[in-house]
C-alpha cells in the first residue's frame, strides 16, 4: 500500500500538468424581436435571451441559455357603450414564451476580427396566453433552435454580434389550436470572455 501510495503521490503533479486549464466561459447577452410567429396573436414582439458558452475545443462551445420571447399581442375594437361610437383599438389576447436550453455552438470560419457561428439549442419552455396581465391558458414543452451568428470581436475580451435562430415548440395545439408552434428569432449581440493571461 505504501508502494501504491507513493506512485500515485508522483503522478499528480504530471497528470495535473497533462491537463488543460479549462478556459473561462464566454457571457452572450442578445435583444432583439421576433417574427414569422405561426400562431395567434402571432404579430412577435421583443427578445431577450442570456447564454454562458464553454470552449470545448477550437471550433466547438457547449453551455446553456435561457430566453424570455413575446409572441404577440391581440387588438380588439373599442367602442362607446352608449352610442356604439368607435373608440379605437385596445390590447386584447398576449402571448410570450420561456425557458432554458442546453447550447452548442460550431465556429464555422474565424479570422482576426470576424467570426461566424453556427448554433443550436435543445430544452423546456413555458408558453403563456393573458388577457390584459391574466393567465388563461399556459403550456410547457421541449422546445429546439437553430441559426448562424456573425460576430466581430472587438477589445478587452469583448464582441458584438448578429444572429438569427430558427425556433420549434413541440406544445400541444388541442386545447388551443391558435399556439404557435414556430417562429424566428433577429437578435443583436453582446458577448465577453474573460481574457487568459500567460
Amino acid at each position: 500500500m505504501a508502494l501504491v501510495a507513493t506512485l500515485l503521490a508522483s503522478l499528480a503533479p504530471s497528470a495535473a500538468r497533462a491537463l488543460p486549464a479549462m478556459a473561462p466561459p464566454e457571457i452572450v447577452v442578445a435583444a432583439g424581436s421576433t417574427l414569422a410567429v405561426n400562431g395567434d396573436p402571432g404579430s412577435g414582439g421583443a427578445a431577450v435571451s442570456l447564454e454562458l458558452a464553454w470552449p470545448v475545443e477550437k471550433r466547438w462551445a457547449f453551455g446553456v441559455g435561457f430566453f424570455a420571447q413575446d409572441l404577440g399581442t391581440g387588438l380588439t375594437p373599442l367602442h362607446d357603450p352608449n352610442t356604439g361610437a368607435d373608440l379605437g383599438t385596445v390590447a386584447s389576447l398576449h402571448r410570450w414564451a420561456f425557458g432554458g436550453e442546453w447550447r452548442a455552438a460550431a465556429t464555422l470560419h474565424e479570422s482576426r476580427r470576424v467570426r461566424w457561428l453556427w448554433g443550436a439549442g435543445f430544452g423546456y419552455g413555458r408558453q403563456e396566453r393573458d388577457q390584459r396581465g391574466t393567465v388563461n391558458d399556459a403550456v410547457s414543452a421541449v422546445t429546439a433552435s437553430t441559426g448562424p451568428t456573425f460576430v466581430w470581436r472587438s477589445a478587452h475580451g469583448q464582441a458584438l454580434g448578429a444572429g438569427v435562430a430558427w425556433r420549434q415548440a413541440f406544445v400541444d395545439r388541442e386545447a388551443d389550436p391558435d399556439r404557435p408552434t414556430r417562429w424566428v428569432t433577429a437578435t443583436l449581440e453582446w458577448r465577453w470572455q474573460a481574457v487568459q493571461k500567460d
